[in-house]
């Protein structure tokens, strides 16, 4: 297998004989018999192995520096610059010692897709490209170190889908389910609805904004969960899925984190909201706040995150099992659901042992059923607020039922 980078086989040989002697000492007694005799092996076969090294024609200067300089997309769709292209990934490839099934098999796309681009029958999509882009030793770069080297400009910023409408998203049925229950003799209206109202999301807005909401957001250990998150995952990319995301800088700033200590860039961020407005503006800020990182897609979703057992494109399959999906619920929005456990039994199915669940919760002034406790340790009901003066949340919620309830005068009631 040729080295993908000039390393001595010496050096190899004995960082893999530090990792044996490591495992072996925690080892079962016939695992550590096992593991003995590997490194034996490995002792007796580094003299042929070097030798094996010097005698394998490295690359020259010039196809070092071409392979290092990266791979973007085909500049033209006429078949010679396709096969120009795939041959850049066959030798790509061959330097890393891949076969084009074990490649198809790391990238997560089919070995028919990796033949039609290698031979050039079919132009590589940016999809393909980014799968490609999660193999390490293939050395595709996404930002090409300069023209002079690999001979190609990079193309302007082409038009590209960037929303995705969930299948059952009706905003003109929701709206009209919003003011049925309102001006109804009863019924429950799911937090949810609050955010479809423009005037609503943009309250919303406004409270995220405040000095003290920010602050308690830069509360969050941003970096020490990005550590965590790579530790758990490997060298394998990332799909980041912020559920009722919002203004979507809670998820920016951890798919910030995560290019800071995560070693593969290839990462992915959707953005799933049921508000249009919020929705919009959580994608401009991720798409203006990442532009800098070409490995980094950002993709806005308009749905309802209780029905994400519907969203296929966001769910584990063989395919995209090169890739671990970190599902967040940041800003409370766990703390909101009608019945937790129920969401996490059944919104969560459709994905993989080792995804993983990243949730912001309050801590809790008191169990739900000690009235005692609440009355304590809630301040408003304490004493320390008066209960007319309206909180921004309370304008919030009172100023959605005047604009869908003409002539009512709703005023604050809290009641245990």
């Amino acid at each position: 297998m040729e080295q993908t980078e000039s390393i001595p086989v010496r050096d190899l040989f004995a960082r893999t004989m530090q990792v044996l002697d490591r495992l072996s000492k925690d080892a079962s007694p016939q695992e550590r018999i096992a593991l003995r005799r590997a490194m034996t092996t490995l002792r007796t076969s580094l003299p042929q192995a070097e030798m094996a090294q010097a005698d394998t024609p490295s690359l020259d200067v010039v196809s070092q520096l071409r392979l290092a300089a990266g791979i973007v997309e085909p500049q033209r769709s006429d078949q010679a610059a396709l096969k120009e292209w795939g041959a850049d990934l066959v030798e790509r490839r061959r330097a890393a010692g891949l076969s084009r099934a074990v490649l198809a098999e790391r990238a997560g796309i089919s070995e028919s897709t990796l033949r039609n681009v290698e031979t050039g029958r079919r132009a590589p999509t940016r999809t393909t490209i980014m799968h490609l882009q999660s193999v390490p030793e293939l050395r595709i770069d996404p930002s090409p170190i300069g023209e002079h080297l690999s001979r190609r400009r990079r193309r302007a910023q082409d038009f590209a889908p960037n929303c995705w409408l969930t299948p059952e998203y009706d905003a003109l049925k929701l709206h009209g389910e919003l003011t049925m229950v309102l001006n109804g003799r009863g019924g429950e209206l799911e937090q949810t609805y609050i955010y479809l109202d423009p005037s609503s999301a943009a309250d919303w807005y406004a409270i995220a904004s405040h000095e003290l909401y920010t602050r308690a957001r830069l509360l969050m250990p941003m970096s020490r969960v990005a550590r965590c998150i790579s530790e758990h995952v490997g060298t394998l990319g990332l799909d980041v899925i912020g559920l009722g995301c919002g203004d979507g800088k809670d998820e920016v700033r951890l798919t910030q984190s995560l290019l800071e200590h995560h070693r593969n860039h290839n990462l992915r961020l959707y953005l799933l909201d049921i508000s249009r407005p919020l929705c919009c503006f959580a994608y401009r800020h991720a798409a203006e706040s990442l532009a800098d990182h070409s490995t980094v897609s950002v993709c806005a979703i308009r749905g309802n995150f209780r029905n994400l057992q519907r969203y296929t494109p966001l769910l584990h399959t063989q395919e995209r099992a090169h890739h671990r999906r970190i599902v967040c619920m940041f800003g409370n929005t766990f703390a909101n659901l009608h019945n937790e456990i129920l969401f996490v039994r059944n919104s969560l199915q459709g994905f993989a042992p080792g995804d993983l669940l990243l949730l912001n919760v309050p801590a809790a002034m008191a169990s739900a059923s000690d009235r005692t406790a609440i009355m304590k340790n809630d301040r408003r009901f304490a004493g320390q607020t008066p209960l007319a003066d309206m909180t921004a949340q309370d304008r919030w919620c009172a100023d959605l039922l005047r604009r869908h309830t003409p002539g009512s005068k709703p005023a604050p009631e809290m009641s245990v």
